[in-house]
Protein backbone atom coordinates (compact mmCIF):
# COMPACT_ATOMS: atom_id res chain seq x y z
CA UNK A 1 0.00 0.00 0.00
CA UNK A 2 1.18 3.40 -0.90
CA UNK A 3 3.07 5.15 2.24
CA UNK A 4 1.47 8.76 2.26
CA UNK A 5 3.94 11.58 3.76
CA UNK A 6 3.35 13.27 6.59
CA UNK A 7 3.33 16.68 5.05
CA UNK A 8 1.05 14.82 2.27
CA UNK A 9 -1.71 13.37 4.78
CA UNK A 10 -5.05 13.37 2.42
CA UNK A 11 -8.11 14.32 3.63
CA UNK A 12 -10.40 11.55 4.99
CA UNK A 13 -12.80 10.31 2.51
CA UNK A 14 -16.12 10.51 4.46
CA UNK A 15 -16.08 13.87 4.68
CA UNK A 16 -17.12 13.41 0.65
CA UNK A 17 -19.69 10.58 1.13
CA UNK A 18 -21.43 9.62 -2.24
CA UNK A 19 -25.40 10.37 -2.97
CA UNK A 20 -26.24 6.84 -2.58
CA UNK A 21 -24.24 7.48 1.10
CA UNK A 22 -25.85 10.74 2.17
CA UNK A 23 -28.99 9.52 1.75
CA UNK A 24 -28.56 6.74 3.90
CA UNK A 25 -26.89 9.26 6.65
CA UNK A 26 -29.76 11.77 6.71
CA UNK A 27 -28.33 14.12 9.19
CA UNK A 28 -24.94 14.58 6.87
CA UNK A 29 -24.96 17.73 4.67
CA UNK A 30 -22.65 16.91 2.10
CA UNK A 31 -21.99 20.43 0.61
CA UNK A 32 -20.44 21.38 4.39
CA UNK A 33 -18.17 18.53 4.30
CA UNK A 34 -17.13 19.60 0.93
CA UNK A 35 -17.15 23.05 2.37
CA UNK A 36 -14.98 22.32 5.21
CA UNK A 37 -12.68 20.11 3.35
CA UNK A 38 -11.76 22.64 1.42
CA UNK A 39 -10.81 24.55 4.17
CA UNK A 40 -8.89 21.62 5.66
CA UNK A 41 -6.81 21.70 2.42
CA UNK A 42 -4.84 24.46 3.56
CA UNK A 43 -2.35 23.87 6.29
CA UNK A 44 0.50 25.78 7.88
CA UNK A 45 2.87 27.30 5.66
CA UNK A 46 1.22 26.11 2.55
CA UNK A 47 0.18 29.39 1.15
CA UNK A 48 -2.34 29.91 -1.84
CA UNK A 49 -3.83 27.42 -3.61
CA UNK A 50 -5.64 27.61 -7.06
CA UNK A 51 -8.74 25.56 -7.95
CA UNK A 52 -7.26 23.18 -9.30
CA UNK A 53 -4.72 22.23 -6.53
CA UNK A 54 -7.35 22.25 -4.26
CA UNK A 55 -9.15 19.65 -6.05
CA UNK A 56 -6.22 17.56 -6.26
CA UNK A 57 -5.70 17.70 -2.54
CA UNK A 58 -9.68 17.25 -2.09
CA UNK A 59 -10.32 14.54 -4.56
CA UNK A 60 -13.53 17.08 -5.24
CA UNK A 61 -14.33 17.99 -9.10
CA UNK A 62 -12.92 20.97 -10.03
CA UNK A 63 -16.65 22.87 -10.46
CA UNK A 64 -17.55 21.97 -7.11
CA UNK A 65 -14.19 22.91 -6.15
CA UNK A 66 -15.04 26.75 -7.80
CA UNK A 67 -18.00 27.14 -6.42
CA UNK A 68 -17.56 26.59 -3.01
CA UNK A 69 -14.54 28.66 -3.14
CA UNK A 70 -16.49 31.20 -4.52
CA UNK A 71 -18.92 30.78 -1.45
CA UNK A 72 -16.34 30.70 0.83
CA UNK A 73 -15.18 34.17 -0.36
CA UNK A 74 -17.68 35.74 0.17
CA UNK A 75 -18.64 34.37 3.74
CA UNK A 76 -14.64 35.75 4.72
CA UNK A 77 -13.60 32.15 5.00
CA UNK A 78 -10.79 31.98 2.15
CA UNK A 79 -9.32 35.47 0.09
CA UNK A 80 -9.11 35.28 -3.19
CA UNK A 81 -6.04 36.79 -4.63
CA UNK A 82 -6.93 38.33 -8.54
CA UNK A 83 -3.30 38.78 -9.48
CA UNK A 84 -2.53 35.00 -8.99
CA UNK A 85 -6.14 33.99 -9.31
CA UNK A 86 -5.22 31.92 -6.00
CA UNK A 87 -6.88 31.60 -2.30
CA UNK A 88 -5.57 31.58 1.21
CA UNK A 89 -7.39 31.34 4.16
CA UNK A 90 -9.42 34.56 6.00
CA UNK A 91 -10.22 36.35 8.49
CA UNK A 92 -13.39 34.46 9.51
CA UNK A 93 -11.08 30.93 9.70
CA UNK A 94 -8.79 32.65 12.24
CA UNK A 95 -12.08 33.27 14.46
CA UNK A 96 -12.92 30.05 14.32
CA UNK A 97 -9.47 29.20 15.61
CA UNK A 98 -9.60 31.77 18.22
CA UNK A 99 -12.76 30.22 19.47
CA UNK A 100 -11.10 26.88 19.79
CA UNK A 101 -8.12 28.54 21.60
CA UNK A 102 -11.24 29.84 24.23
CA UNK A 103 -13.18 26.57 24.40
CA UNK A 104 -10.23 24.46 24.97
CA UNK A 105 -9.36 26.49 28.46
CA UNK A 106 -8.31 23.40 30.07
CA UNK A 107 -5.14 22.99 28.12
CA UNK A 108 -3.15 25.21 30.63
CA UNK A 109 -3.92 22.18 33.03
CA UNK A 110 -3.46 19.85 30.96
CA UNK A 111 0.49 20.97 29.95
CA UNK A 112 2.07 20.15 33.19
CA UNK A 113 1.16 16.01 32.84
CA UNK A 114 3.40 16.20 29.32
CA UNK A 115 6.13 18.26 30.95
CA UNK A 116 6.21 15.85 33.95
CA UNK A 117 6.54 13.29 31.59
CA UNK A 118 9.64 14.72 29.61
CA UNK A 119 10.88 15.46 33.05
CA UNK A 120 11.09 11.90 34.24
CA UNK A 121 12.04 10.11 30.78
CA UNK A 122 13.29 12.82 28.46
CA UNK A 123 12.21 12.82 25.02
CA UNK A 124 8.61 14.15 24.05
CA UNK A 125 5.32 13.76 24.91
CA UNK A 126 2.38 14.55 22.31
CA UNK A 127 -1.39 15.12 22.92
CA UNK A 128 -3.66 14.99 20.12
CA UNK A 129 -7.07 14.80 19.28
CA UNK A 130 -9.19 12.32 17.38
CA UNK A 131 -10.44 13.58 14.25
CA UNK A 132 -12.48 11.29 11.43
CA UNK A 133 -9.64 9.05 9.70
CA UNK A 134 -6.48 11.28 11.30
CA UNK A 135 -5.62 12.53 14.75
CA UNK A 136 -4.24 16.37 15.17
CA UNK A 137 -1.95 17.20 17.73
CA UNK A 138 -2.89 19.93 19.99
CA UNK A 139 -0.10 20.09 22.29
CA UNK A 140 3.62 18.83 22.64
CA UNK A 141 6.42 19.59 25.10
CA UNK A 142 10.39 18.24 24.55
CA UNK A 143 13.26 18.52 25.91
CA UNK A 144 15.25 21.45 25.19
CA UNK A 145 16.77 21.07 21.86
CA UNK A 146 14.54 17.86 21.40
CA UNK A 147 13.11 17.58 17.22
CA UNK A 148 9.58 17.14 16.53
CA UNK A 149 9.55 13.43 16.64
CA UNK A 150 8.41 12.08 13.17
CA UNK A 151 7.71 15.71 12.12
CA UNK A 152 4.61 15.89 14.70
CA UNK A 153 4.40 19.51 15.97
CA UNK A 154 1.71 21.44 17.37
CA UNK A 155 -1.01 21.46 14.48
CA UNK A 156 0.14 18.41 12.70
CA UNK A 157 -2.39 16.48 11.05
CA UNK A 158 -1.86 12.39 10.93
CA UNK A 159 -3.47 9.83 9.05
CA UNK A 160 -4.28 6.97 10.88
CA UNK A 161 -3.62 4.17 8.36
CA UNK A 162 -0.92 5.18 6.24
CA UNK A 163 2.56 3.97 8.30
CA UNK A 164 2.81 2.05 11.50
CA UNK A 165 2.74 4.98 13.96
CA UNK A 166 -0.09 6.19 12.44
CA UNK A 167 -1.65 2.38 13.26
CA UNK A 168 -0.60 2.90 16.72
CA UNK A 169 -2.18 5.97 16.87
CA UNK A 170 -5.63 4.23 15.60
CA UNK A 171 -5.19 1.67 17.91
CA UNK A 172 -4.79 3.88 20.80
CA UNK A 173 -7.77 5.80 20.11
CA UNK A 174 -11.19 5.31 22.80
CA UNK A 175 -12.90 2.29 21.54
CA UNK A 176 -15.72 4.00 19.71
CA UNK A 177 -13.39 6.24 18.10
CA UNK A 178 -11.61 3.73 17.07
CA UNK A 179 -14.32 1.19 15.47
CA UNK A 180 -15.61 4.45 14.09
CA UNK A 181 -12.60 4.92 12.20
CA UNK A 182 -12.18 1.16 11.47
CA UNK A 183 -15.80 0.94 9.62
CA UNK A 184 -14.53 3.83 7.43
CA UNK A 185 -11.39 2.19 6.44
CA UNK A 186 -13.35 -0.98 5.66
CA UNK A 187 -15.46 0.91 3.58
CA UNK A 188 -12.86 3.03 1.64
CA UNK A 189 -10.29 0.54 1.31
CA UNK A 190 -12.19 -3.04 1.03
CA UNK A 191 -9.20 -4.41 -0.28
CA UNK A 192 -6.47 -3.29 2.67
CA UNK A 193 -9.15 -2.50 4.67
CA UNK A 194 -9.17 -6.22 6.77
CA UNK A 195 -5.28 -6.67 6.77
CA UNK A 196 -4.63 -3.42 8.36
CA UNK A 197 -7.53 -3.63 10.77
CA UNK A 198 -6.20 -7.15 11.78
CA UNK A 199 -2.75 -5.31 12.45
CA UNK A 200 -4.31 -2.92 14.41
CA UNK A 201 -6.49 -5.12 16.80
CA UNK A 202 -3.40 -7.05 17.53
CA UNK A 203 -1.76 -3.84 18.83
CA UNK A 204 -5.01 -3.35 20.66
CA UNK A 205 -4.99 -6.66 22.44
CA UNK A 206 -1.72 -6.25 23.35
CA UNK A 207 -1.94 -2.69 24.72
CA UNK A 208 -5.26 -4.34 26.70
CA UNK A 209 -2.71 -7.33 28.69
CA UNK A 210 -0.49 -4.30 29.47
CA UNK A 211 -2.17 -0.90 29.59
CA UNK A 212 -0.45 0.99 26.99
CA UNK A 213 0.38 0.79 23.49
CA UNK A 214 3.80 0.69 21.69
CA UNK A 215 5.09 -0.97 18.75
CA UNK A 216 7.98 -2.30 17.39
CA UNK A 217 7.31 -1.74 14.20
CA UNK A 218 6.89 2.23 14.91
CA UNK A 219 10.17 2.31 16.98
CA UNK A 220 12.00 0.70 14.37
CA UNK A 221 12.65 3.89 12.66
CA UNK A 222 13.62 7.80 13.68
CA UNK A 223 15.05 6.42 17.03
CA UNK A 224 12.37 6.48 18.99
CA UNK A 225 10.42 4.39 20.46
CA UNK A 226 6.44 5.63 20.83
CA UNK A 227 4.57 5.00 24.09
CA UNK A 228 0.72 5.44 23.90
CA UNK A 229 -2.43 5.80 26.32
CA UNK A 230 -6.43 6.82 25.70
CA UNK A 231 -7.91 9.68 26.89
CA UNK A 232 -11.74 8.87 26.92
CA UNK A 233 -13.81 10.53 29.46
CA UNK A 234 -17.01 9.23 30.81
CA UNK A 235 -19.49 12.09 28.18
CA UNK A 236 -17.08 11.29 25.56
CA UNK A 237 -15.63 15.08 25.99
CA UNK A 238 -12.29 13.79 25.92
CA UNK A 239 -11.24 11.69 22.98
CA UNK A 240 -7.64 11.48 21.84
CA UNK A 241 -4.37 9.96 23.06
CA UNK A 242 -1.57 10.50 24.80
CA UNK A 243 1.95 9.63 23.32
CA UNK A 244 5.66 9.35 24.74
CA UNK A 245 8.33 9.22 22.18
CA UNK A 246 11.33 8.39 24.18
CA UNK A 247 15.12 7.85 22.30
CA UNK A 248 15.14 4.12 22.04
CA UNK A 249 18.88 4.08 23.51
CA UNK A 250 17.72 5.32 26.60
CA UNK A 251 15.20 2.57 27.81
CA UNK A 252 17.57 0.64 30.48
CA UNK A 253 16.82 -0.70 33.44
CA UNK A 254 16.22 2.65 35.65
CA UNK A 255 13.91 3.78 32.44
CA UNK A 256 11.85 0.70 31.50
CA UNK A 257 8.95 0.18 28.96
CA UNK A 258 6.93 -0.72 31.60
CA UNK A 259 7.58 2.20 33.93
CA UNK A 260 7.03 4.48 30.73
CA UNK A 261 3.84 3.08 29.85
CA UNK A 262 2.38 3.10 33.09
CA UNK A 263 3.29 6.82 33.36
CA UNK A 264 1.59 7.87 30.70
CA UNK A 265 -1.53 5.64 31.20
CA UNK A 266 -2.05 7.46 34.23
CA UNK A 267 -1.36 10.72 33.20
CA UNK A 268 -3.95 10.07 30.69
CA UNK A 269 -6.57 9.27 32.78
CA UNK A 270 -5.38 12.64 35.13
CA UNK A 271 -5.67 14.60 31.28
CA UNK A 272 -9.04 12.76 30.89
CA UNK A 273 -10.77 13.95 34.48
CA UNK A 274 -9.47 17.35 33.92
CA UNK A 275 -10.98 17.90 30.61
CA UNK A 276 -14.44 16.79 32.06
CA UNK A 277 -13.95 19.58 34.86
CA UNK A 278 -13.32 22.39 32.57
CA UNK A 279 -16.11 20.90 30.31
CA UNK A 280 -18.79 21.17 33.74
CA UNK A 281 -17.04 24.20 34.76
CA UNK A 282 -17.88 25.54 30.97
CA UNK A 283 -21.47 24.03 30.85
CA UNK A 284 -22.47 26.17 34.34
CA UNK A 285 -21.04 29.49 33.11
CA UNK A 286 -23.51 29.31 30.25
CA UNK A 287 -26.43 28.11 32.36
CA UNK A 288 -25.56 31.16 34.36
CA UNK A 289 -26.58 33.53 31.92
CA UNK A 290 -24.21 33.31 29.11
CA UNK A 291 -26.72 32.04 26.12
CA UNK A 292 -25.72 31.28 22.58
CA UNK A 293 -27.49 33.71 20.28
CA UNK A 294 -28.53 32.45 16.98
CA UNK A 295 -28.83 34.58 14.05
Amino acid sequence: MHQTPWSQVHLPHDAMLSADEAVASRQFVTSLARGLAILEAFRDGDGKFGNQAIATRTGLPKPTVSRLTHTLVELGYLAYCRRERKYSLASSTLALGFAVQHYNRARHRLRPHLEALVARFGGSAVLVAASRQTVICVDRCATDGQAAPYGIDTGARIALFDSALGRLFAAALPARKRSDALAHLRHDQPADGQEIAARIEQIVRNGRRQGFYTSEQAASTGGMTPVMASIGAADETASGVLACFVPTRLLTRDKPLLAIGSACARAAQEIAVEVLKATVSRNDGCERGRPVRVA
